[in-house]
């Protein structure tokens, strides 16, 4: 396995944001320990088991994903009264004017393999087809993440590709990006089948603990590490107010549900929010 832990520092104390952020922003990636209180991390995957697993019934090496989690969650919405995380909100998108983006929470069981690299953002679609087409464009973090688990190559977690958030990278030595842009593969190889090794230059295995905040840029490469255990995750983002987004797919019901259900303090976190509607496509030509 290729992937290494880099000779500078990538973790950062809540009260050391601005260094923070200078790392994410020179090498894609960085990790702020303790963002979540530790009492908190057992309570989101009681709420992550309630939302993705009710029946208790997940296969082994499978995974479940709710894209709109934010409007589930009560524990995530507590965040929003504590300081260290208001204060790196505000520092990373330079406004106290902010909306709530996107949220996602994701449950994988022992035996899942390797994902595939890819980056979420989707700027360079021209014609978006898909909800993630149109949330994805910004230049906002793309993760900030909790692994509720940790995170750790041996057992459970995330991967990055440090610097690919680079503007004209194009893929780790001996790799090629694919067509479409997202994802690389073997520069010999016959087609654009996405590559999902850790041997792969400049992969970073984070190590982090629970109640971290895994954060890495809108076009850092990623992927999680194979599942050997019951892992539990989950993703809040917000963006400035001033980035206003026309979903063209209405406001789903359970974001107008989730505006009667929140504090009247908290409820000026959705101006502006879209929600998110996974069935909706581009009308073709």
């Amino acid at each position: 396995m290729n992937s290494f832990q880099p000779d500078y520092n990538i973790y950062f104390d809540s009260s050391d944001l601005e260094a923070a952020l200078i790392c994410l922003s020179e090498n894609g990636y960085c990790v702020i320990k303790r963002m979540m209180p530790y009492r908190w991390v057992d309570e989101l995957k009681s709420e992550i088991d309630r939302v993705l697993d009710p029946g208790q019934d997940l296969p082994e090496s499978s995974n479940r994903y709710h894209m709109m989690f934010a409007e589930e969650s009560e524990v995530l919405w507590r965040l929003m009264d504590h300081s260290p995380y208001l204060n790196f909100l505000r520092l990373i998108h330079g406004t106290e004017s902010v909306c709530l983006h996107r949220s996602a929470a994701i449950l994988r069981s022992p035996g899942e393999s390797m994902g595939n690299w890819h980056k979420d953002h989707r700027g360079h679609i021209k014609k978006p087809k898909t909800a993630n087409d149109i949330l994805n464009r910004l230049s906002i973090p793309s993760g900030c993440w909790f692994y509720l688990n940790g995170s750790h190559p041996d057992r459970s977690g995330i991967a990055v590709i440090e610097k690919s958030h680079i503007i004209g990278w194009d893929g780790p030595e001996g790799y090629r990006l694919t067509q479409e842009g997202s994802t690389f593969c073997p520069i010999e190889a016959s087609s654009d089948y996405p590559c999902n090794s850790m041997d792969v230059p400049g992969c970073v295995a984070i190590c982090a603990d629970p109640g971290d905040l895994i954060c890495f840029a809108a076009r850092t490469f990623h992927a999680n590490v194979a599942t050997q255990e019951r892992r539990y995750s989950c993703g809040l983002g917000f963006r400035p107010k001033s980035d206003c987004i026309d979903a063209p797919w209405p406001l789903p019901q359970t974001a107008s549900a989730l505006a009667e259900r929140l504090d009247s303090r908290h409820r000026s976190y959705l101006d502006g929010y879209t929600g998110f509607d996974g069935s909706w496509i581009a009308e073709t030509d």
